[in-house]
């Protein structure tokens, strides 16, 4: 009787307070802007099947994430199991000998009950080995990515060790408890049921059996105290920590982004309340703020991003948890609508400036992060919406940005140069507009880069050979084409990128475009998927996308010499943001002699080539140069070629092959360009 009050003292206690502590949470995140996560109810739980059940992100990262991925999926499939039986032991706390469905020894309870035993073994000796990687060897995307988080005063590592502790004790008396049953109870046909079905209890119990007179029970009995005493324990830890994604990761993978990748909001700035960009953090909608509460600190996204791994400002993951330390510090943030009146006023202290200037210009948006995040947290959202305040209402950017957001304003392209270039490419290739041929069946895009850069040039002129050799129906916009705005709007100008686009949208629909190539990445990005939005709906392949297909359907053969060694390097708008992996890969593949190598880094987990999110026109001190990094990594398959698939990549990539005074050894081609060079004739 004496235990059964104490039992529920606890228990309503603890559990009470752990209710308060997650009800303060969401009542906050009930303040937070308003956005639309609930349509296309089955593919968003088709996709927490697979990434938050099934830990899918676990086991396509790269081989060495993979085996602390294994041992996390192993816990959180533990616990799913566990759970149960924890419902199971708090009900013994008033019921003696209570058995909730499938946890005895009888029909479907058996293979239940060996799952159980088995996971309680596997959980434990998991935890033990995550703990180690805390203890002894220090990964460093756990540990933190200094210079980019040396700023945090104290990361909170006694945290992750005292929770894996807690994890080993609760599945350690788990064990314990039903062992020292096996012993006291012995002769008791549900015990003996359980028996059969529980091998690692049953070989405790020889070894509890060895207790004096009265050992056993009073084992088992400690062990259900502390089985259950650290659950309640446990949860109550939860809101406050970094464990909180144990409640709030489920329901961040259901409401993560079913739209494409690669669209970003789209600003209402005619409206009389418009917000020009995120400066508070009632800017953000709910669902950025659960990405806050969501991050389990794994630094997968920190280990993965270009800017960390140069030594910028920016690591993600402290990014983030910049922003839920001062929610967690600043409720009234949310709550309050007068807080950052107050906060200027100097009525609020301690609300300094939590993300610099400087973080959010070194992000190359390459969604490196997003694709390593286990719970599918949303990096580039939030940096681009901030960058937006930073341009549309303070306009503090990088120096360097005044000259391209002028020639974007001015000649509708980054370059400034004027529309009468557009089609110097062209001269002399007897390739037609779409004024006087409006029946082409493909508006090829030539995009800016491809019309006035003199590298990529020879590009567009490669796409063009290979689409007249295939007999392809296409036509060109020359002077009358616009520019798609992909750079203003990555760079937070969204004013500026409406203007474009909506003249773009024009442009098309008034010259009757249904379908669209174009090489460049970054075109193929906001055609595809930000058109729309204004829109433009068009039928958008990307020329690797349409060569590859002709090749297969025989409309295009390539011959030409032995190639050699190359290696691929994948663009972020072309792979992590629209999923085309193969492609270049087929097209490559079919070249003669060819001996196409991959990077340590590729496809999903590709390194970008620091052009990305408008980093193509900022300046980057030399050891911090994200493509001089890339190409080291490209340059460690020995490789004769690197080939590309993006006139941004080229020049990056390029750059970075003349840092290392390698131009004479190793080329920098365009895989359109080799498959160019291996027509017939």
């Amino acid at each position: 009787m004496l235990s059964t009050v104490a039992w529920t003292i606890a228990f309503v206690g603890l559990a009470g307070f752990f209710a308060y502590q997650v009800y303060e949470r969401f009542r906050v995140l009930t303040f937070a802007r308003p956005t639309d996560r609930f349509d296309n109810i089955p593919e968003r739980v088709s996709r927490t099947l697979k990434y938050a059940i099934g830990q899918f992100k676990f086991f396509k990262s790269p081989a060495h994430d993979r085996r602390a991925g294994l041992l996390h999926a192993l816990v959180f499939w533990g616990f799913l199991v566990l759970g149960y039986q924890a419902l199971h032991m708090f009900a013994r706390g008033w019921f003696e000998g209570f058995y909730l469905p499938l946890l005895n020894g009888e029909s479907l309870g058996g293979p239940i009950l060996l799952l159980k035993d088995i996971m309680e073994v596997v959980v434990a000796i998991s935890a033990m080995v995550l703990l180690s990687r805390w203890l002894i060897t220090h990964p460093q995307r756990l540990m933190g990515f200094k210079p980019a988080e040396e700023r945090v005063a104290s990361h909170p590592h006694w945290e992750a060790k005292l929770i894996l502790c807690f994890i080993a004790a609760i599945t350690l008396s788990g064990l314990t408890y039903d062992a020292g049953r096996m012993v006291f109870m012995a002769g008791d046909a549900e015990i003996e049921a359980e028996k059969m079905w529980s091998p690692f209890a049953r070989m405790l119990s020889v070894v509890l059996a060895g207790l004096p007179a009265g050992g056993a029970e009073s084992a088992s009995d400690a062990a259900w105290w502390i089985h259950n005493l650290v659950i309640l324990t446990f949860l109550n830890l939860l809101p406050t920590s970094k464990h909180f994604h144990v409640i709030t990761s489920i329901p961040n993978v259901f409401f993560s982004k079913l739209e494409p990748l690669g669209r970003l909001s789209k600003q209402d700035l005619e409206s009389e309340n418009a917000i020009y960009g995120t400066s508070q953090m009632r800017h953000f909608d709910w669902k950025q703020v659960l990405d806050m509460y969501s991050c389990t600190e794994c630094g997968r996204c920190s280990s993965h991003c270009p800017a960390t791994a140069t030594n910028k400002p920016l690591a993600p993951r402290q990014f983030l948890l910049n922003l839920r330390n001062f929610l967690y510090a600043h409720p009234e943030s949310l709550t309050d609508p007068e807080f950052a009146q107050k906060v200027a006023t100097g009525e609020v202290e301690g609300a300094e400036e939590i993300i610099s200037d400087e973080v959010l210009w070194s992000c190359n948006t390459c969604r490196a992060c997003e694709e390593a995040c286990p719970v599918n947290i949303e990096y580039v959202d939030k940096i681009v919406d901030m960058r937006r305040y930073l341009v549309q209402e303070e306009a503090r950017f990088p120096a360097e940005l005044t000259r391209v957001f002028q020639g974007m304003e001015r000649q509708s392209n980054p370059w400034g140069l004027g529309a009468d270039k557009r089609a110097e490419w062209a001269e002399g290739m007897d390739i037609p507009t779409l004024a006087d041929k409006p029946d082409a069946e493909y508006l090829f895009f030539v995009g800016c880069a491809g019309s006035y850069d003199d590298r990529a040039k020879k590009i567009t002129q490669a796409v063009a050979k290979l689409l007249k050799a295939a007999n392809v129906s296409f036509a060109i916009l020359g002077r009358d084409e616009p520019c798609n705005g992909d750079t203003a709007r990555r760079l937070g100008n969204e004013y500026l990128y409406q203007s474009m686009a909506a003249a773009a949208v024009e442009t098309f629909n008034g010259f009757g475009v249904k379908k669209v190539i174009t090489n460049c990445p970054h075109c193929y990005n906001s055609i595809k998927n930000e058109l729309p939005q204004f829109g433009g709906e068009y039928h958008v392949q990307h020329a690797t996308e349409l060569v590859a297909d002709l090749m297969a359907a025989g409309k295009l053969r390539l011959a030409g010499e032995k190639v050699g060694s190359v290696v691929y390097h994948d663009s972020c708008y072309l792979g992590r943001y629209n999923d085309v992996y193969d492609a270049p890969r087929r097209i490559l593949q079919a070249l003669s002699g060819i001996d196409l190598r991959e990077a340590e880094r590729t496809q999903q987990f590709g390194m970008c080539c620091g052009a990305g999110g408008g980093r193509m026109w900022v300046e980057e001190a030399p050891e911090q140069r994200v493509n001089v990094l890339r190409v080291e990594q490209l340059l460690d398959t020995k490789a004769d070629t690197i080939a590309s698939a993006c006139p941004y990549c080229m020049t990056m990539l390029t750059d970075g092959v003349k840092s290392k005074e390698l131009e004479e050894k190793v080329r920098n081609r365009d895989v359109l360009e080799l498959a160019a060079d291996a027509l017939p004739g």
